[in-house]
Order: C-alpha cells, then structure tokens, then sequence
C-alpha cells in the first residue's frame, strides 16, 4: 500500500521529562517514537526543574535537550507544563509558562497546561484554582508567544465532567476560552473509547468550546491481566489487535491527534505497566495504520457502506418474506377452493345447468390459484434476491474487517 496522502492523527505519549529522564533514553525514545511515525511527541516539563523559584533565573538545559532532540529526529513536541517551583500561585504558574513558551518559540508551539488536573494524584489544587492557572498560562502563552496553541490538560475521567464544569464556572476566570484544544485520556473497552470521545465532544460543544479535541493518552495493556475488553485478551496480539480497532474508530470519529502509549514505565500501577508499544507486536500494527492510513480509513469508509447496504437489504428481504408469508397462506386457500370446486364437480347426479355452473367455478377457483402462484413466487424470489444481497453486503464487511485488522 501507499503512503497516506494526509498524516495518521497518531503520536507518542512518551513519557519523558526535561528535569530527569537520562540524556540516553530521551534519544532513544525520540528514536523510537520517529520510527513509529509519530506526528507529535508528548514530553514532560517541570517548571521547578527550570525555575528553582518563581522568580530564580531560568536553567534552560533541560529544555533545550528537547528542543534540540526536536529538530534532530524533526520530531514536533507537545509539551506538558506542570510542577511549578514551591511557592508559585496561579499567576506565577502562567508567567513561567510564557517564559518557556518565549525560549521554545520557533520548535514547540503546542502548551498543555497541567496532566490529569481533575486528578487528586495529579494536581492538588481545586477545580477554581485550575481554571485561574489555565486562564493565567493562555494570557501569558499567547503574549510571549502569538502562534503557540494552548491545550487544557489531558481529563482522566471524560466521562465524570462535573470537575470540568466548575472550571467552566469559576468568575472571571472565562476557562471555556482559555484553551485551543480540549483534551483527554481514554482507555477501555473499544466501544465505549469511541463513545467517550463523541459524547465528551458533544459536551464541550453544549457549552460553547467548537475547537479540536485531541486523545493525549491512550493506551491497552500487553499484560492479559489488565486487559479489560474481553473482546481482546490474551496478550501482545490482543493488544495489537485492539490499538487496531480504537485508532480506527476514533480516526473515524474525527479525533485530530491519539497519543499512543509508546513505552513501558514500571513506575506506574500494574494495569498501566504493559501499554507500552516499543517491543511489541503492537508497535508493527500502529506503524502500519500511519503509513497506510488513508487507505485503511477508505476501507472503514467502505465497510460503513456495506453495513448500511446489508441492514437494507435485511430490511428489504424480511418485508418480502412476509409477504411471502401471507401469499402462501393465500395459495393454500386458493388450492382448497379448486379441490372443493373439483370434488363438487364429479358427485353424481347432478343436473347439466348445475354441472356448468360448477365448471364455471373451477375455472374461476383454478384462475385465482394461478394467480396467487404466481404472487408467491414472486414475493418468494424477491425475499431470495434481497437475502443474498445482504449476504454478499455482510461478506464484504468480513473481509473489509480483515483489511483494516491487517490480515
């Protein structure tokens, strides 16, 4: 197959911080995450590792490691601002973040302003104490740095957005127009990621936010103990297998950009340890959706098609069937009439003007057969031909199915 006339919406959620993480893995993440044919990389910057306090003089070395593994592996980053020095509020969260936004300008332009704040392990501040943060990082982003774009921080429960709606809430704050791109993290079954997604879109836009929505974390774990989705159990190939379908379905519900878990991290709980991609057949399945990703969404197009067509078809050929239902009913009678008529027909003694009146009904009884004969088989070979088409639409979705599964 060809490569995709328009970028797989696909990128690295790596993993990987400006103050910590060893020179050597940061290269070797960037690498992996570039083989992988990430569109964006998702990185870690802690504030406190650049300013030691909220008004020390910047270390920009961390950073600068970033920048530079950016434009090395042409690589755009997706920085995460978060652990400000001890001492900072609101205010000074939002002017140290157009600080690094006014030193980065040029190779990261995309900000999100904290990671899971709605959760306790996250961020220990309230819902109103985010939205003055969020509102504080946009003012200063966009002054320092006009063409950087500025995300809300990835929600770990989408799908419990009361924490969100008091941002949205807080006075003067104005939240819901202090961020370009709404964002969240889904893991889960396949059906309910791909209507989170939806739902969680459609909530945004209930409350005035139009703009994009982008997956920063999504990931399946290789580990058959946590994988949940019993659809998709049993270990690497399950989780290839279920990236697969998730990647797929949110492409098809418009998500822009889906950070992949790209790597292991045992510092996490055991249900996250296994996500990683890097070693694992499912490193091979999501390098293929972005390399051939106009096509396998042609192919989910087509696939939608065929379903819509067989249900029809279905549709079409259960009418018939019951009209076919009903004409044989119909026949049946019809064919009792022309037994009746005949039986009639042949007892003796009857006189000749009662004999032709008889006759005259048999042929009237044996017209009428003819007729709903004919309405049965008409009614019957139609029920046949929706039947099969539905069927011939149901195989195409098969093998539709094993395209996009890579088979």
């Amino acid at each position: 197959m060809a490569s995709p006339a328009q970028a797989a919406p696909i990128s690295a959620h790596a993993m990987v911080h400006t103050c910590c993480t060893p020179s050597p893995m940061k290269e070797q993440v960037f690498s992996d995450a570039k083989a992988l044919g990430s569109d964006y990389i998702r990185v870690d910057i802690e504030l406190s590792g650049i300013f030691a306090t909220p008004d020390a003089e910047p270390n920009w070395s961390g950073l600068d490691e970033v920048m530079e593994l950016s434009r090395k592996h042409d690589l755009r980053v997706l920085g995460i601002l978060l652990a400000p020095p001890t001492g900072a509020d609101e205010q000074d969260f939002g002017t140290l973040a157009g600080k690094v936004a006014e030193h980065a300008k040029g190779t990261i332009d995309h900000w999100e302003i904290l990671n899971e704040p709605d959760g306790d392990w996250a961020f220990g501040g309230t819902a109103e104490e985010y939205a003055r943060m969020l509102s504080a990082s946009y003012d200063a982003i966009k002054t320092q740095a006009p063409g950087a774009t500025v995300l809300l921080g990835g929600l770990m429960r989408p799908h419990d957005p009361g924490w969100l709606e008091r941002v949205f809430s807080t006075p003067e704050a104005d939240a819901v127009h202090k961020f370009d791109i709404a964002n969240v993290h889904l893991r889960g079954p396949v059906d309910a990621v791909v209507r989170r997604y939806g739902e969680f879109k459609a909530w945004l836009a209930a409350r005035g936010f139009e703009g994009p929505l982008w997956v920063t974390e999504h990931g399946y774990a290789a580990d058959p103990a946590f994988q949940v989705d019993r659809a998709y159990s049993g270990g690497d190939a399950a989780q290839a297998a279920y990236l697969t379908q998730t990647l797929v379905g949110l492409g098809e519900a418009g998500a822009p950009q889906v950070f992949v878990t790209l790597r292991d991290n045992p510092e996490l709980g055991p249900q996250y340890v296994s996500e990683g991609l890097v070693g694992r057949e499912s490193f091979a399945a999501v390098q293929r959706l972005v390399q051939n990703w106009d096509q396998v969404l042609a192919w989910r197009g087509e696939q939608r098609v065929n379903e819509r067509e067989q249900r029809l078809e279905q549709a079409a050929a259960a009418v018939w069937a019951s009209e076919a239902r009903t004409a044989r009913v119909k026949f049946r009678d019809a064919r009792v009439r022309v037994h009746a008529a005949q039986d009639d027909l042949v007892e003796k003694h009857r006189s000749r003007r009662v004999k032709a009146r008889l006759t005259r009904r048999l042929a009237r009884a044996r017209a009428m057969l003819a007729g709903r004969r004919t309405v049965l088989f008409w009614h019957s070979a139609h029920a046949r031909w929706h039947s099969d088409r539905a069927y011939e639409r149901g195989q195409a979705v098969e093998l539709l199915k094993l395209r996009i599964a890579g088979g």
